[in-house]
């Protein structure tokens, strides 16, 4: 295994940075779906016993793989900004050169 570089505080600031941006952005997407369920719920087409379990699949599903995924690390690593750029849910054109000059050299990093 190669020794992973050390990134220096600035580095890690904008990673929690823009990890924090992708994950708001991917939380709000999934509750964009339950505020859907919310919308049939109140016309009548979709029952309250439906709508609570889709709050309970919701909390146990994708609210909580991505807090796992963004906010239970020690560290951000540079994977995990890839991996939202990869998605889609951030542009490389909104991220500071610092992040992306980390993104195309990010063979120089192991993920823990």
């Amino acid at each position: 295994m190669k020794p992973s570089r050390t990134l220096s505080k600035n580095i890690k600031r904008l990673l929690r940075q823009w990890c924090s941006i992708a994950y708001e952005r991917e939380l709000g997407a999934e509750l964009g779906k339950l505020h859907e369920k919310f919308h049939r719920w109140e016309a009548g087409e979709l029952h309250v016993v439906d709508l609570s379990d889709d709050i309970h699949k919701f909390h146990e599903g994708p609210a909580r793989n991505l807090y796992v995924q963004y906010m239970m690390g020690q560290d951000v690593g540079p994977w995990l900004l890839k991996g939202s750029v990869e998605r889609g849910v951030l542009r490389k054109n909104e991220l500071p050169v610092e992040l992306l000059q980390l993104l195309d050299n990010d063979s120089d990093f192991e993920r823990d």
